[in-house]
């Protein structure tokens, strides 16, 4: 069964007197070439550290009070004259807000990545002023555990579900329908995925070139049964009033498919199915899952999806070896071929 993800609010990012520093540091990280999605992470979690746990003193927000995990909510929570200057920040500011975090019932990978951009930023602003507060301070340490993948028939009940009735109802089931069937078969990214252009995809050939962090290209392999849903899908889209875009994937209204349009689509059908979790990067886990558990090798799926570094594939992969070592029990405990 899938698991929901830790959702707690809205985040306050007005940074207020701290935010030039994160705009200084955001333009550093665009000019080293940086994609603007890590760029806004980075600044999303200086801005939201600054804002919700500097400048209010760490003091609890309606959030704590409302999903601290603790059993005496906020009571021995550390709290400050609110920090109006980055230098002067200390530790003690840094390790109560991951305290907080934890309380809110945020996992340690969430606490390590977020430890991971105040990181950058202090190194960034050492680099530039002021001593690194963070120097030497370790992060969460993260449990292993076993990437979440779909249940076996949980893309067919989510294909299956009825969309809107009409022209443009048809159209749009006819591209949300490749769109899932291409995750289910690559576990592309989702920027990947938007920013695929017709020139990209080659049905013939069962593949699409597709453009990865820092800019790396590579090709990626679908299915016949895809190869026909996105044939289907461009016999639709020549017909559509934009059809002269680049852009593979194109709204009703016109223009673009953006990253977040393909995620609400996909949300908007699991929940219809009765899906857990249907996020875009659930796919990636899925088909890297998948890929493993069905006897591909862990090189190939490394050019498949991208990655430079075994620590990923260590991570995707332990599903799959769990998944394995269980029919192996099967097999020499039980007798079970």
């Amino acid at each position: 069964m899938g698991t929901k993800r830790v959702r707690r609010g809205p985040r306050n990012l007005a940074a207020g007197p701290l935010k030039p520093h994160v705009d200084s540091f955001v333009l550093t990280l665009r000019a080293a070439g940086r994609s603007e999605r890590t760029a806004t992470m980075y600044s999303e979690a200086v801005r939201w550290f600054a804002a919700e746990h500097l400048l209010a003193g760490g003091r609890p927000s309606d959030i704590d009070r409302r999903y601290d995990t603790a059993a005496d909510s906020s009571a021995d929570m550390v709290t400050f004259e609110p920090v109006r200057d980055w230098e002067l920040v200390a530790r003690v500011h840094i390790r109560s807000w991951l305290v907080r975090l934890r309380r809110r019932g945020h996992k340690d990978s969430y606490l390590n990545n977020q430890f991971r951009c105040l990181q950058q930023f202090f190194k960034w602003l050492a680099e530039e002023e002021i001593p690194n507060p963070m120097r030497k301070l370790k992060p969460a340490t993260v449990v292993p555990e076993p990437v979440p993948v779909f249940e076996k028939d949980a893309t067919k009940r989510i294909l299956e579900m009825p969309g809107s009735r009409g022209a443009r109802g048809k159209a749009c089931r006819v591209r949300d329908t490749a769109i899932i069937m291409l995750l289910r078969d690559t576990g592309m990214r989702r920027q990947e995925l938007a920013g695929l252009t017709v020139d990209d995809v080659s049905v013939s050939d069962r593949r699409a070139l597709v453009t990865g962090k820092g800019g790396k290209r590579r090709f990626v392999k679908f299915t016949f049964e895809t190869a026909k849903a996105l044939d289907r899908y461009l016999r639709q889209r020549a017909k559509h009033s934009h059809a002269h875009l680049p852009h593979l994937w194109l709204s009703q209204k016109g223009g673009a498919l953006s990253a977040s349009g393909n995620y609400q689509m996909v949300r908007r059908r699991a929940e219809r199915a009765g899906v857990e979790g249907a996020y875009l990067h659930r796919y990636r886990h899925d088909f890297s899952h998948r890929y493993l558990d069905n006897g591909g090798s862990e090189g190939e799926l490394m050019e498949l999806n991208g990655w430079d570094s075994r620590q990923m594939l260590r991570r995707y992969g332990r599903s799959a070896a769990a998944s394995r070592a269980q029919r192996s029990y099967d097999r020499i405990m039980c007798g079970v071929a």
